[in-house]
């Protein structure tokens, strides 16, 4: 036979067996393409605004940015979280999200209720990666301002001479009376400047809103002798921040 003669060739042998499992690897293990290395998720840009700021408490608060990648937009979801000032910097709670546009903007309200800071997350996809951006929002509350506070007294009073910062004021007297009630309040603005209000209740609240403009004179409060009242003045306005 062919294989017995080749058998007394040790030569010829491995050349034999070294073929067959060369086929046998080539069979087992077929030959294919490398794997290709997956792209990196590309860099997007983003910016983000919170307005107006300052914000006046229980306004309304619009944020307002843009995720984009080149000259295309990212029609996806913008998250939106809050951390309110004099918290870690980890405390950011979730507040709600926007959808974008086919050019990338997003437009979200809320209500201004303290100061803090705003932050807009996009979490990124496969193919592009996450962006985030902070704004810094003040909110303030503005109220009357307290100018003078007389009292408590009992029976007739007249201030001393004080000077309303502006054309406008508000006094407020807050009386009880023992028996009877009665209370008026006057301001003599000068020069020749009068607006009065009275209440002839046991006792509660009298308010005076003053615009006749004087801006210099004095009050007045009447009642009887058995009551009890305080006077507060306020004119012009406070800003604080909340």
């Amino acid at each position: 036979m062919a294989f017995a003669r080749f058998a007394s060739h040790p030569v010829a042998m491995r050349l034999i067996l070294s073929a067959l499992l060369t086929t046998a690897l080539a069979v087992l293990s077929p030959a294919g393409p490398a794997s290709a290395t997956p792209a990196a998720p590309a860099v997007v840009k983003m910016t983000f605004d919170a307005a107006p700021e300052p914000v006046v408490k229980g306004a309304t608060i619009t944020l307002t940015g843009r995720v984009w990648l080149k000259a295309t937009g990212n029609r996806t979801k913008v998250n939106f979280y809050f951390q309110k000032a004099g918290t870690p910097a980890s405390a950011y709670v979730y507040q709600g999200y926007a959808t974008t546009t086919d050019a990338g903007t997003f437009t979200r309200r809320f209500t201004a209720t303290t100061t803090g800071t705003w932050k807009a997350v996009f979490a990124g996809t496969a193919s592009r990666k996450n962006a985030a951006r902070v704004d810094e929002v003040q909110v303030v509350q503005r109220r009357s301002k307290e100018i003078a506070t007389y009292g408590p007294l009992k029976g007739y009073y007249a201030t001393p001479t004080i000077r309303i910062p502006s054309a406008d004021y508000k006094a407020i007297a807050t009386y009880s009376c023992e028996d009877d009630g009665l209370l008026v309040l006057v301001w003599n603005g000068q020069p020749d400047v009068g607006e009065a209000v009275g209440s002839d209740e046991v006792g509660g609240t009298v308010t005076l809103n003053g615009h006749l403009g004087a801006r210099s004179g004095y009050f007045e409060v009447g009642t009887w002798p058995g009551c009890t009242w305080t006077l507060r003045i306020f004119a012009g306005i406070v800003t604080t921040q909340v």
